[in-house]
């Protein structure tokens, strides 16, 4: 079977703008393996949600949690 003219063969990509199309690996250990489905660039995927969260869920949760610390605060006195 042959490939499109338009379609480079894996690991050779025709321009900057290619988007992936990721086949990632089994979740064993804190990242797994991946490789693009159209290209065949390889690369590792963390497992963990060690994502940087932003300053809106940041503000959000301080404040949930001083308004947990000041109905503790009020309750013990």
């Amino acid at each position: 079977m042959s490939r499109p003219a338009d379609v480079p063969p894996p690991g050779e990509s025709d321009s900057a703008e290619h988007t992936h199309h990721w086949l990632i690996g089994d979740q064993d250990g804190p990242s797994s393996p991946a490789v693009c489905k159209d290209c065949g660039e390889r690369r590792e995927f963390s497992n963990s949600l060690t994502r940087r969260k932003s300053p809106w869920m940041t503000r959000s949760r301080l404040a949930q949690e001083h308004a947990a610390e000041d109905a503790l605060g009020k309750d013990n006195d």
